[in-house]
């Protein structure tokens, strides 16, 4: 039986401690989501995605509770997740769709427009890449045990705090540094996107800066 955890070693984020919180609950946690979803990659995602959760959430925990329940509330909202995204689409409407998003509106016209699948269906294509892109990039993160790149990347794109910001809360000392990994970041994505798309139908913009 390993130690107790050390909770303030986890919040400022030491890779020994997570490597050992990791190394004690995994099989726990993987045991659960595997019941839930019953298919092993998919399980092996959503609890890479927990762990990545408790590194995001772990200057918040609350010590009323233990670290097992910490990450068993985190693995179930990560199901409850996975479960809504698997449920079928909502039928668009004919009226056109003003939302954006990272690769801007949804193209219009008519839902049966040959035009407008086509569209839709190159977009959906980009997301699914971006998103298995950053995927590995957390995933590589992960692994090196590098938290604080990992935390600064996330708040950098999904929250957009000030690089100011983001050096107090991850603890390091000079904001250039984050500029430095949002940089570094952007660049990695775009080597990642462009192997994906070889034949340069996807990301145009992409291959027009090489």
């Amino acid at each position: 039986m390993l130690r107790d955890l050390d909770i303030e070693r986890l919040r400022v984020l030491d890779p020994t401690e997570w490597e050992r919180l990791q190394a004690e609950y995994h099989d726990r946690i993987f045991g659960y989501v595997k019941r839930q979803v019953n298919d092993t990659d998919t399980a092996a995602d959503l609890v890479q995605e927990t762990f990545l959760g408790a590194v995001r959430g772990i200057r918040n925990f609350d010590t009323q509770y233990n670290i097992e329940q910490f990450l068993m509330g985190i693995a179930r909202n990560k199901v409850i997740d996975h479960l809504r995204r698997r449920r079928p689409e909502i039928t668009i409407g004919e009226k056109e769709d003003e939302s954006t998003g990272f690769f801007g509106a949804m193209p219009g016209d008519t839902p049966t427009s040959p035009r407008q699948a086509e569209a839709r269906e190159k977009v959906m294509r980009q997301r699914g890449a971006l998103v298995t892109c950053l995927q590995e990039l957390a995933h590589e993160l992960w692994e090196k045990r590098d938290y604080k790149r990992l935390m600064a990347i996330e708040m950098c794109f999904l929250k957009d705090w000030k690089h100011r910001r983001i050096a107090d809360r991850i603890g390091i000392d000079d904001e250039k540094a984050i500029a430095g990994i949002k940089f570094r970041a952007i660049r990695d994505l775009q080597v990642r996107l462009r192997k994906r798309d070889p034949r340069k139908t996807l990301f145009s913009g992409l291959w027009e800066s090489v």
